[in-house]
């Protein structure tokens, strides 16, 4: 590819992007980014799409080994999603009539994110579960050796 075609590509990955952010937003309700964030996290966390997502990582990349990318898949996708339960990222977070201060939460757009090697599968699925919770729509950009596993992963969350 040249640099213009480079450009072009990207222009177009964040014109998707930026239509499907707005239609997440139209639609949004605190409801709505929670029951998403949590819909990618069972794609990641259900027991047989985990172990195929950890098999696929460490035969294409060469590292780590199945059982620990099993744990890590899990483990970290679990604790994000108990971090983040409770947390209000929709509407009004906060009102203080004594400083006449009103918190509110709204989306900021498109978030970019580069997904290592390493991590192919929980690192992208903890990403989009962050974008999501916040009404933001994400553009991924894995690793050469990751990008079977953050494919996988992308098929598991659109069903």
């Amino acid at each position: 590819m040249t640099a213009p075609d480079d450009i072009a590509l990207v222009d177009r990955v964040i014109a998707r992007a930026r239509k499907a952010q707005l239609a997440f937003e139209a639609s949004g309700s605190q409801d709505h980014y929670d029951q998403a964030a949590q819909a990618v996290g069972w794609a990641i966390m259900e027991p047989t799409r985990n172990r195929a997502l950890a098999e696929l990582a460490v035969q294409t990349t060469g590292l780590g080994n199945v059982a620990d990318k099993i744990t890590k898949n899990y483990r970290k996708t679990l604790g994000l999603l108990r971090d983040i339960a409770d947390a209000k990222t929709y509407g009004i977070i906060s009102d203080d009539p004594a400083t006449g201060v009103t918190e509110i939460a709204r989306p900021i757009g498109i978030v970019g994110a580069v997904v290592p090697s390493t991590n192919p599968a929980a690192t992208p699925a903890n990403n989009i579960i962050n974008a999501l919770k916040s009404g933001n729509t994400i553009v991924l950009s894995p690793s050469p050796k990751g990008v079977a596993s953050c494919e996988l992963l992308l098929d598991y969350i659109y069903a």
